[in-house]
């Protein structure tokens, strides 16, 4: 130690390193969270897309079963008067 600023000039030095470090650090912090928002923000469009195709296979669903309400009305109706017909021939 010779001259009387070798002191100043570790710690100088020993602060670079550190705001180096913690630069880069942020950094990488910074670029993880990005990533993960992305990653988060493309699975909801994921989760949105299956539930707009859930909405329309029940809608289609509720349609099926409409006409299938209505092809057994049809066929109660029918039924009952094959049996009101049965009960008059006997």
């Amino acid at each position: 130690m010779e001259s009387p600023y070798d002191w100043q000039e570790i710690i100088g030095t020993i602060g670079l390193f550190t705001l180096l470090i913690t630069v880069v650090l942020t950094l990488m912090w910074r670029k993880t969270f990005i990533k993960r928002a992305e990653m988060q923000i493309r699975q909801d469009d994921r989760y949105r897309k299956l539930a707009e195709r859930a909405d329309a296979h029940q809608a289609e669903l509720a349609q099926q079963l409409a006409a299938l309400n209505e092809r057994l009305a049809r066929l109660e109706t029918s039924n009952a008067s094959i049996e009101e017909t049965l009960k008059v021939v006997e």
